[in-house]
């Protein structure tokens, strides 16, 4: 995959730059998490935004699509373009290939509901919020890669493919004297709100991503993503 992001897809779409960087980072650890702007992609199970837990010993490939979807700033290729965080994939055995993108909201899951504005006009631009805006990351990230001949193939030699959304819910700091109640309270509701997607994500319908052969999960840190389904 690494190759087909240097040479087939700058080809496809008439790039041309003489360094292409696709960052990259593998591990055969059974439990291991991704970070979104750390020194590493993979990071000790439990302390980034999304784990894994793999009941299967292979390599596991991380690449970071977004950075190097950067790597093409400047072009008309990049401007614009959604793109997911990382590509995820199983290097030996071909049991899994995961597009996943990660995000956060602070105190209830309701505020990943909230309408997003366009920075420049002030227009609402994604009305279900990060839910939909998500899901418009992968469904271009996905079109983009399947776009190209030779990673469409490389992509549908996968057993389960999935477009997987993580995110994680923080606390509000609360500075009177009751915080700790109310902390306490909103520890306790994300809890309930993390168990509607469970250990293997909550399994959602999604046209646009299901039409390609790809499952759309949703899952809370409070959970790990077991790949192999």
């Amino acid at each position: 995959m690494i190759d087909l992001l240097k040479q087939e897809l700058p080809a496809h779409y008439g790039l041309h730059r003489s360094v292409v960087e696709v960052p990259a980072e593998c591990t055969d650890e059974l439990r291991f998490d991704l970070a979104d702007g750390h020194d590493t992609m993979i990071v000790a199970y439990g302390s980034g935004n999304v784990s894994f837990d793999r009941s299967c010993r292979t390599i596991v490939q991380v690449i970071g699509y977004e950075g190097y979807l950067n790597g093409w700033a400047g072009t008309g290729f990049e401007r614009g373009r959604l793109r997911c965080d990382f590509i995820v994939y199983d290097a030996e055995k071909n049991g899994f290939f995961i597009l996943n993108e990660q995000t956060s909201a602070t105190g209830s899951i309701r505020n990943l509901q909230k309408p997003i504005l366009d920075k420049k006009t002030g227009n609402v631009r994604f009305p279900g919020g990060k839910y939909e805006k998500v899901e418009a990351q992968l469904i271009e990230t996905l079109r983009t890669l399947k776009a190209v001949p030779d990673i469409e193939t490389f992509m549908e030699k996968f057993v389960r493919k999935v477009c997987l959304m993580s995110y994680i819910l923080t606390c509000r700091e609360e500075k009177d004297e009751v915080s700790e109640a109310r902390r306490t309270f909103t520890v306790r509701y994300r809890q309930v709100e993390a168990r509607e997607t469970g250990e293997d994500g909550a399994l959602l319908v999604c046209p646009g991503l299901n039409a390609e052969g790809f499952e759309y999960r949703r899952i809370s840190h409070g959970y790990s993503f077991c790949p192999e389904g």
